[in-house]
């Protein structure tokens, strides 16, 4: 049995279980945390700043984005990187994860981040990046330096959204990780829970990347409509460049998709690099998660941080030779394709 014909099969399973039970327990004498608590602070605790040193000249401003129930802590690999380049960093996290929730004295922190995460929408989240966007081009101008986006899954999706719907939104150049722009047909398969938003779906990552214990339908229902935004909405206005890992059995982004996507729009800035992971990562995570060296092993991980630095370093009139040289590799066989 392949491992997306048993995801397939438990998600089936697990809907036809939970909806048994949901039935079952109407009319019980049962509520929720919501009805039995009182939410009595609000902070704005969104995004952390990680600058470089005095010492070292700037060379960009870069704003991260992580994925779906996604520790942001977890993107410190990515953002340590940024920083040895010279990259001031802005680490935003969404509502429901790290510490952008809300506080509440008679819950834990889980629990508080949990309810929070049930209650998330799409034009929340959507908020928060332009949000967070602002200040990342703020202290860019102050520097007179170009500002970069790096996001991982639906992080990567929510920064192409703001592009289509804010004009006044400009990145010099991306970086994505498995971008969310469409997602597998076996993934729509949770829309049959969408009237049950509070709940939570367990995840497929290992614990110490989870934000929470697992996902709510609620943000599901965000990553559903925002997937639908991008659809209705992409133009060439993307076209800025942009490099995309993505590895080709990846459980809930479809690369082939991504390759016709890029066809239709003539979106001949982007590039993909294929991820393919170390033998002996295995089966311990998915093939979405590629986010640091624990998720995709550490000869993967070499090749990928130094894409990454030669995509938010490089100039202009670099970037013809550098697609020149990556398809060359391409026609090599080595696993790093660009689509053009």
């Amino acid at each position: 049995m392949t491992k997306r014909l048993f995801i397939l099969i438990s998600i089936l399973i697990t809907t036809s279980v939970v909806i048994c039970f949901y039935y079952l327990s109407i009319g019980k004498d049962s509520k929720s945390i919501s009805s039995l608590t009182k939410i009595v602070i609000t902070q704005d605790e969104s995004s952390k700043w990680f600058k470089i040193s005095r010492t070292k000249k700037i060379r960009g401003v870069a704003l991260v984005v992580h994925g779906l129930n996604l520790n942001p802590e977890r993107m410190q690999s990515i953002i340590a990187e940024l920083n040895d380049a010279g990259i001031d960093v802005l680490n935003l996290s969404l509502r429901g994860h790290g510490n952008n929730y809300l506080k509440n004295n008679n819950l834990s922190s889980e629990e508080a981040r949990l309810e929070s995460f049930r209650t998330v929408t799409y034009g929340l989240w959507l908020d928060e990046i332009y949000s967070a966007y602002l200040k990342v081009r703020e202290r860019a101008d102050k520097k007179n330096v170009p500002v970069f986006f790096v996001g991982f899954s639906i992080g990567g999706l929510m920064g192409c959204n703001l592009i289509l719907l804010h004009t006044d939104v400009f990145f010099d150049r991306m970086v994505l990780f498995a971008p969310a722009l469409n997602i597998t047909v076996e993934s729509y398969l949770l829309k049959a829970l969408m009237p049950f938003p509070n709940m939570v779906i367990d995840s497929l990552s290992p614990l110490y990347y989870r934000a929470n214990k697992g996902t709510p339908m609620a943000a599901y229902k965000a990553l559903f409509e925002a997937v639908h935004t991008f659809n209705k909405n992409a133009n060439d206005r993307l076209n800025k460049p942009t490099l995309i890992f993505i590895d080709e059995q990846d459980e809930f982004v479809s690369s082939s998709k991504l390759n016709e996507m890029i066809t239709r729009w003539n979106l001949d800035h982007w590039q993909i690099q294929i991820v393919k992971k170390d033998n002996n990562v295995g089966d311990k995570v998915s093939h979405h998660l590629m986010i640091d060296r624990d998720s995709v092993g550490k000869k993967m991980w070499k090749q990928m941080k130094k894409a990454i630095k030669r995509q938010l370093s490089m100039q202009e009139n670099q970037l013809a030779l550098f697609t020149s040289a990556v398809t060359d590799i391409h026609t090599a066989g080595l696993g790093f394709g660009v689509l053009l």
